[in-house]
């Protein structure tokens, strides 16, 4: 049996490796500290109780490297479960007028990037997504606010044209 002492040095002895190993896994400062505090716990759990005993060819690093892969395979795990289960709420909360929206949405960007010029399509993403000002684009761009006028003008007209041609009622 361990005593408190000697827990303590297995502890400082093993700490380092243990999280850098749960870090690697994980890629989380916080995740892999509680992974690993976790495993201690369990062990000092299994020690209080006089439980903890390695017997053979097992080392006491062997063992903690281990609970600290299992411990976060099993987090990994609980964590794309979870992942999965928002996504299916999130399908089964979505309605027909959004997913038509959603829709509308891919085929305005895809329209966009295809068939608009790059300085037209950096104009309105400036203007329609960050919500930047006429100057504020000119500025960014080091063009005109003519030039900006312009090309927000003629790619509205673009964009209404090319989707009243395939039956949007845009105004």
């Amino acid at each position: 049996m361990i005593d408190k002492r000697e827990f303590e040095t297995v502890f400082r002895r093993h700490y380092d490796g243990m999280f850098r190993l749960a870090w690697r896994m994980l890629g989380d400062e916080a995740e892999s500290k509680d992974v690993v505090s976790d495993v201690f716990a369990h062990l000092l759990n299994r020690v209080c109780r006089g439980e903890f005993e390695i017997r053979g060819n097992d080392t006491l690093q062997a063992y903690l490297q281990t609970s600290v892969r299992n411990r976060c395979i099993n987090l990994l795990v609980h964590k794309q479960k979870e992942q999965q289960m928002q996504q299916a709420v999130v399908v089964e909360m979505t309605t027909p007028e959004q997913t038509v929206e959603q829709e509308q949405l891919q085929m305005l960007h895809h329209y966009i990037d295809r068939r608009m010029p790059k300085l037209s399509q950096q104009i309105l993403r400036l203007r329609y997504q960050q919500g930047l000002k006429y100057r504020e684009i000119a500025d960014v761009l080091q063009v005109s606010e003519v030039t900006v006028h312009n090309h927000l003008s003629q790619s509205l007209k673009q964009l209404k044209d090319h989707f009243k041609s395939l039956g949007y009622g845009i105004k």
